[in-house]
């Protein structure tokens, strides 16, 4: 009688082993998915960052040209919401909440810009001389410089997220500063091979 009952051991430690096998190809297979879920994920993101980067640039290159012309001619919606602008809106809308408040920000200076030049535009046509361009006008400077300062920050921010953003110097102990003073004293100026 205690012969049979061999046999029966072995197979349910086989069917023990297969059990725990099963479940640990799950556990694998569950790891790899979700590592190539994350890595697709942060490829899009990444892609989308270089597009909302793209976008702010596009923006601040058109904000430049707008600088001296009439805006008479002009269509108002552009005026109002440029499409580099609604395009930024609609990728932090998308994929980087966490710049809403830059992107209020933002919307607030380009009205607060646009206004400007309005009034600057009705002057213009109003005035024969008196104004100045803008390029040399101090108060088109702040404004266009702090929103300058705006995108740039964004642009930054957005870096951070994607995972682009250049890794800090970290102090190795070298001052490279004093060593190329010491050397280019001690041993005439360098010259490029």
């Amino acid at each position: 009688m205690g012969v049979p009952a061999a046999p029966k051991v072995v197979f349910v430690m086989s069917e023990l082993f297969l059990s725990c096998l099963l479940v640990a190809a799950l556990v694998l297979a569950t790891v790899v998915w979700a590592h190539h879920a994350a890595q697709e994920h942060k490829k899009q993101l990444q892609a989308q960052g270089y597009e909302l980067i793209f976008c702010l640039k596009s923006y601040s290159a058109w904000v430049d040209f707008q600088r001296d012309e009439p805006f008479l001619t002009r269509n108002t919606e552009e005026l109002a919401s440029p499409a580099p602008l609604t395009r930024v809106r609609e990728i932090r809308d998308a994929s980087f909440p966490a710049l809403s408040h830059h992107m209020l920000r933002l919307l607030q200076a380009h009205s607060h810009l646009i206004e400007y030049l309005w009034q600057q535009n009705l002057l213009r046509q109003s005035q024969a001389s008196g104004w100045q361009p803008l390029y040399q006008d101090p108060q088109y400077q702040q404004i266009r410089g702090a929103q300058e300062e705006l995108i740039q920050e964004m642009i930054g921010l957005c870096q951070e997220i994607i995972g682009d953003r250049p890794s800090k110097w970290r102090r190795t102990g070298t001052d490279f500063a004093f060593s190329n003073s010491v050397m280019s004293t001690t041993q005439g100026p360098a010259t490029s091979v």
